[in-house]
């Protein structure tokens, strides 16, 4: 009776497993996933849109450079009264008549000394998005490598829950059949059961976050994606280049994306405090204009005009709104100079943190690699005691419970080692399209089954 509530119990299980699996003819690796990323992902769109938006400030900026031409027409029916009697003899009591105007208005400016300062602060503005742009591509490969790593790695968790699930259960028959026999007590009956339930709601846990993986990956690349080539056994291990800390922090320091976009931006804010005292200072332009009036009244102007000359204006007092736009303008350059050094900081943090993660990462794939084979060993040990009578049923699951642990760990460091290095490689802004090749360098192209080789190899 026991073998049959456990074997049903697998199979149910089992089903779920494949209701959340994808059966697909072909797999994709890493570099295609990131392809239609590339096209799908809408946090890159928003910011390749900010980037566009941001060039056309020059433009906008060279516009304030170049003269202004306005054109302007009017055109109206007038009705006129005299009103002077004595003049009745020269001109009617009343009139009623068109008045036609155009005018041609031309204006060169010569000397506004804001409109120079933010042409080049268009210049900050363009750095600044285009940082931004590339910091995002590159954020684009880290999010994208670890949305697939971690998928990867909850299919390996279900995988090795799987394994476990199985063995324990093995483990149940045996005791079952074993009490049956009266080889052993009813309690080793009961730790395999409590053993084997345990594992069933650990596996019910490990679908849903397959699930949500796979929902996250989908995030990015914006539909769903096929079977995942997997990461192959053979993992070269490699400390970061040159193996010492300071330097990568000097390197990130001079070249991360993320500092370039907070110095532009900071010096967007001190030339403002520029823009804001222009308001002090006289602007000078060259004018010019042409104009024609048509009036048919008896005693209305009729002719064109042509003017041509320079235009001061020299503000003097506005209610000190310039001042105060200064000081306006001041506090928000202290504010981008506070934010430069928290940039600062945080990339130093994140690339020290990243530098130190790899190196644990190694230790730890090498640490755990031997925890394997060793806990492999007090399996087998735990196992031919228990045949003996010198072991009991609770070292064998706990033995068999190390290996599998061991294995989980083992599979998410491998994956923690190669998103760390892809991070700290982003900190020094030197990640490329080429670092997620020879990752993709690493991955086997996985062989799916179809449901019913994988239902018929379960029984």
């Amino acid at each position: 009776m026991a073998k049959t509530r456990v074997r049903k119990e697998v199979t149910c299980i089992f089903s779920m497993l494949l209701m959340g699996l994808s059966f697909n003819a072909t797999a994709e690796n890493l570099m295609e996933i990131f392809e239609r990323a590339l096209q799908n992902d809408p946090i890159i769109k928003q910011v390749e849109a900010k980037r566009s938006a941001a060039g056309e400030s020059r433009e906008q900026s060279l516009a304030r450079l170049f003269p202004t031409i306005a054109v302007s027409g009017a055109s109206g029916r007038e009705w006129r009264h005299n009103r002077i009697a004595n003049l009745s003899n020269l001109f009617p009591l009343s009139q009623e008549y068109w008045v036609h105007s155009f005018s041609l208005d031309l204006t060169q400016p010569l000397f506004h000394w804001d409109h120079w300062i933010k042409l080049s602060q268009a210049d900050n503005q363009i750095a600044q998005a285009q940082a931004d742009y590339e910091a995002e591509l590159q954020n684009l490969i880290v999010r994208t490598t670890e949305a697939y790593f971690n998928v990867l790695a909850a299919q390996d968790n279900l995988r090795f829950i799987v394994a476990e699930k199985e063995s324990i259960a093995k483990q149940l028959e045996q005791a079952t059949a074993r009490f049956e026999a009266g080889v052993i007590a009813i309690t080793d009956v009961y730790e395999a059961q409590a053993a084997f339930d345990n594992t069933t709601a650990n596996e019910l846990e490990a679908i849903n976050n397959l699930d949500n993986k796979k929902e996250a990956l989908r995030e990015i690349i914006g539909n769903d994606e096929d079977a995942l080539n997997l990461l192959g056994e053979n993992l070269p291990l490699k400390k970061p280049e040159p193996q010492d800390i300071e330097k990568w922090s000097d390197t990130a320091e001079a070249n991360n994306l993320k500092i370039i976009a907070a110095f532009n931006q900071m010096e967007f804010s001190r030339k403002t405090i520029d823009v804001q005292k222009s308001g002090h200072l006289p602007q000078l332009d060259l004018v010019g204009s042409y104009g024609v009036t048509e009036n048919g009244s008896a005693f209305g102007p009729r002719g064109d005009t042509q003017h041509i000359g320079v235009q001061l204006n020299i503000p003097l007092f506005e209610g000190g709104a310039v001042s105060s736009r200064t000081r306006q303008a001041s506090y928000e350059y202290e504010a981008a100079k506070e934010n430069l050094t928290v940039v600062k900081r945080s990339v130093n943090r994140q690339v020290k943190n990243n530098y130190r993660s790899v190196l644990t990462n190694i230790s730890r794939i090498e640490a755990l690699q031997a925890t394997v084979k060793s806990a492999k060993s007090a399996l087998e040990a735990a196992e031919a005691g228990s045949e003996v009578g010198i072991r009991t049923m609770v070292d064998v699951l706990a033995e068999q419970r190390d290996v599998y642990q061991a294995k989980r760990d083992l599979s998410r460091v491998r994956y923690d080692y190669l998103i760390n290095y892809i991070k700290l490689k982003q900190t020094t802004s030197d990640l490329n399209q080429s670092d997620l090749e020879e990752i993709n360098k690493l991955l086997v192209a996985s062989e799916p089954q179809s449901k019913q080789a994988l239902t018929s190899n379960n029984n």
